[in-house]
């Protein structure tokens, strides 16, 4: 029976004074801050994101206004250029000279000749070619032309 008897532990082995455990508490992994830190850190990168591809766009968009506004330029004085050689070609002394180098003088004094009504009259009552707007006019060269006979001669 000695073998089944607890044997003692020696006074030595024994602590002198009992030695407080630390506390213990079960923590969550992640936490709610390192949630909140990664959705920010996201929401922050996909802004600079948007923003240096927004600036891209800009950037193109400028680009492209810039050349349009060079070919404005570009064709304003090109139409400037056409303008200048127009009234350069219209120029009376320039006419002149291409005319006498094909041989064309100056006309002498010009006179011109007023004609009567009655001719007009009788022209256009021969040929027949009343335009309409004459034909439906409320007064017409012919009624000019009566009006002036009536003075002249006396009857219409």
């Amino acid at each position: 029976m000695a073998a089944m008897m607890p044997t003692r532990v020696a006074p030595a082995q024994r602590p002198a004074a009992p030695v407080e455990r630390p506390r213990l508490v079960v923590v969550q992994r992640g936490g709610r801050v390192v949630g909140v830190v990664t959705v920010v850190a996201a929401v922050l990168c996909a802004l600079l994101f948007f923003a240096a591809l927004l600036r891209t766009e800009l950037a193109k968009q400028q680009m492209r206004l810039d050349g349009l506004n060079r070919s404005v330029v570009m064709a304003r004085d090109h139409y400037n250029d056409l303008r200048h050689e127009r009234a350069f070609l219209e120029s009376p002394g320039r006419l002149s000279s291409e005319a006498a180098k094909m041989g064309m003088k100056p006309a002498g004094n010009a006179r011109f000749i007023p004609i009567d009504a009655d001719i007009v009259a009788t022209v256009l009552a021969s040929t027949g070619e009343l335009m309409d707007r004459v034909a439906d006019e409320a007064m017409s060269p012919l009624d000019e032309f009566g009006r002036i006979k009536s003075e002249v001669d006396g009857a219409p």
